[in-house]
C-alpha cells in the first residue's frame, strides 16, 4: 500500500527510499511506519496544528517522520544536521515544537539543549544508543488494528535565509484537506514530468527546501527517492546508472564538479534512463549551463523562486539556449519590476523583483517581516534584481541584498558576523561574498584587529576556527582579509557595496 490511499495500484513492496548505503524502505512500510507514527503523536497529546522538529542526516526515517507529520495534521521543521547548538536551540524554540526527533549522531548536542527547553517539550532520539534522551525506533512501532489520520493534513513549515538575523519560519494555513487528497504541486507533475515510474536522486541533504518537497511530491505520486549521505560525482553517476534515476536536483556547484571530472570517468556510466536534471538555488553560470546541455542533452531544466513560495519561474533547455541567462517565465504567481519608489517599470527595465497573486503565508513569531517585503499593492519581494523582457522572461541582475549563496546554500553575514565579533583579537568585523570558481560565493571576512603586531596568517586561522566551533562549517570564513579600519556612512553602518566592488572587479 502507498503513502497516499489514492495512489492504490502502487505496489507496497515498491521503494519508496532508498538510502545510497543500501537501506530501503517500502511504499507498503512507509505506509505502515508513517501511520503509527500519526497514531502515537495523537496518543501523547499531539493535535492538528501543533509542531513537532527532527534533526537528523538523510535516512528512510526522515521519510517517515515527514508522512507522520503529515498525517497527524502537524507542522514540522526539519533543523540541519550539521547545526550547532545555538542554531538548533533557535529553531527549536521558536517553532515551538513539543515533539523533536533526533539522530544519536546529535543526541550528546540535544543532551545539552534539553534543559533549557520548556518541560513539555520532548526530545526524542529514534536511535537506542541516546544519551539521557527517551528512545523511539520509528521503524517498530506498533499498527493498532484501526488506527486513524487526522482530519486534516499537516504540512512543513520550513525556515527561510534573510538579509540580516535569524532565519524566519514560512508559516502557511494548513488546507483543511484530508491526508491523501491533497493535490500534486503543478511544477513536479506538469513541468518535471514526475509521476510512478519517477525515480528521483537527491544528493543534498533532505532538510532542504527543495529536496523536501520533492521527496514528499516524488512518494506521494508513487515513485522512488533515492537519496545520497554526501555529494561524491562518481558516486552520483554510479548511482544513477544502478537504480536507473529518471530525475536528479543539481545545484551549479555540483555540476561544475561533474565536470570536472574526466570524459573516461563520465562515459563509464550509462546515464541514458535521465528524463530532467533540474537545476535551482543558486545563478547557474551561462557557459556551466551550456557545458551541461552538450553533455547530457536538452533535459536540463531550472525553476526560480523562495521557500516563501509566493512565486515561481521556470525555463527548459529549449527555452534557455533561445533565451540565454534567463530564469524563465512565471509559472505560479505573476512578475512585478518595481522600482525603489515601487513604480512598476515597464518591460527591459531592470528594479526589484516582487510577485503578486501567490499563496498566503506568514512568518512564524514575525508578523513584521511580512510588512518589510511587501508593498502597499500586497505584492511580495524576495530581494532580488532584475527585469523582465516582451515575453515575460525574467532574467536576474543581482543577489538578495548581502545574503550569501555559496554552493546553493544561503549564508546570512549578520550570524557570522556576531560570531566573528566575539573573538579576542577582532575589533569590528563585516563579511560579504567574494567570487569562488567552485561555489559561486565564499564567505570572507573582512576584520580591523584589536592590537597590533600580531601574526595575522595565525590570526585567520584562528579566527576560522573560533567561527566553525560556533556554527555550522559551510557558514564560517574561507578567508579573511584584515584592514586599518571599514568603511562607513554617517549612519555609522558599513558600506558593504564598496567593499563587495573591490573583489567583484578584480
Amino acid at each position: 500500500m502507498p503513502v497516499v490511499a489514492s495512489q492504490d495500484r502502487i505496489s507496497a513492496n515498491k521503494p519508496a527510499f532508498v538510502l545510497a548505503d543500501g537501506q530501503v524502505l517500502s511504499h507498503g512500510q512507509l505506509h505502515d511506519a508513517s501511520l503509527a507514527l500519526a497514531d502515537w503523536l495523537a496518543q501523547h497529546g499531539a493535535r492538528p496544528g501543533d509542531h513537532l522538529a527532527c534533526m537528523m542526516e538523510n535516512r528512510p526515517e526522515l521519510a517517515v517522520l515527514y508522512w507522520g507529520a503529515q498525517r497527524a495534521g502537524t507542522y514540522y521543521t526539519p533543523i540541519p544536521a550539521h547545526a550547532k547548538e545555538d542554531e538548533a536551540s533557535y529553531l527549536a524554540c521558536d517553532t515551538g515544537a513539543r515533539f523533536i526527533f533526533v539522530s544519536e549522531r546529535v543526541a550528546d548536542l540535544w543532551g545539552n539543549i534539553l534543559p533549557g527547553l520548556n518541560d513539555d517539550v520532548k526530545v526524542i532520539c529514534i536511535d537506542p544508543e541516546s544519551g539521557d534522551l527517551t528512545s523511539l525506533d520509528l521503524m517498530s512501532l506498533p499498527l493498532r488494528s484501526a488506527p486513524q489520520s487526522a482530519e486534516e493534513e499537516g504540512f512543513a513549515m520550513l525556515y527561510s535565509s534573510g538579509t540580516t538575523g535569524r532565519p524566519k519560519g514560512i508559516l502557511r494555513p494548513l488546507t483543511g484537506r484530508t491526508f491523501g487528497t491533497e493535490p500534486i504541486p503543478g511544477i513536479y507533475r506538469d513541468y518535471h514530468v514526475m509521476g510512478p515510474d519517477t525515480v528521483f536522486l537527491s544528493p543534498a541533504p533532505l532538510y532542504h527546501a527543495a529536496p523536501l518537497r520533492a521527496l514528499m511530491a516524488v512518494q506521494r505520486l508513487g515513485g522512488t527517492v533515492v537519496a545520497m549521505q554526501r555529494f561524491d560525482p562518481l558516486r552520483l553517476l554510479e548511482l544513477i546508472d544502478t537504480h536507473r534515476v529518471t530525475h536528479i536536483q543539481l545545484v551549479p556547484t555540483m555540476m561544475r564538479r561533474l565536470l570536472s571530472l574526466s570524459e573516461e570517468q563520465r562515459s563509464a556510466f550509462d546515464l541514458s534512463c535521465l528524463k530532467k536534471v533540474i537545476h535551482a538555488a543558486a545563478p547557474c553560470p551561462p557557459d556551466l549551463k551550456r557545458a551541461m546541455i552538450a553533455w547530457l542533452g536538452p533535459i536540463i531544466s531550472e525553476y526560480y523562486g523562495g521557500t516563501e513560495g509566493v512565486g515561481m519561474t521556470y525555463i527548459d533547455s529549449a527555452d534557455w539556449l533561445a533565451h540565454p541567462g534567463s530564469v524563465g517565465r512565471a509559472i505560479t504567481g505573476k512578475i512585478h519590476i518595481c522600482d525603489e519608489a515601487g513604480k512598476e517599470l515597464p518591460a527591459g527595465e531592470t528594479g526589484l523583483v516582487y510577485f503578486s497573486d501567490g499563496p498566503a503565508f506568514s512568518y512564524h513569531n514575525a508578523p513584521e517581516k511580512l510588512a518589510e517585503c511587501s508593498n502597499e499593492a500586497g505584492w511580495v519581494t524576495l530581494g532580488d534584481i532584475g527585469f523582465v523582457d516582451e515575453k515575460g522572461y525574467l532574467y536576474l541582475r543581482d543577489r538578495r541584498a548581502f545574503v550569501i549563496n555559496s554552493g546553493g546554500v544561503n549564508i546570512y553575514p549578520a550570524e557570522v558576523e556576531n560570531v566573528i565579533a566575539g573573538h579576542p583579537d577582532v575589533s569590528d568585523v563585516t563579511v560579504i561574498g567574494v567570487p569562488d570558481h567552485d561555489l559561486g560565493e565564499a564567505t570572507k571576512a573582512i576584520v580591523e584587529l584589536s592590537r597590533r603586531g600580531v601574526d595575522a596568517q595565525a590570526v585567520e586561522a584562528d579566527i576560522i576556527a573560533f567561527t566553525k566551533a560556533r556554527l555550522s562549517s559551510v557558514k564560517a570564513p574561507k578567508s579573511v582579509d584584515f584592514v586599518s579600519s571599514l568603511p562607513r556612512n554617517e549612519a555609522g553602518k558599513v558600506i558593504k557595496s564598496e567593499l563587495k566592488q573591490k573583489y567583484w572587479q578584480s
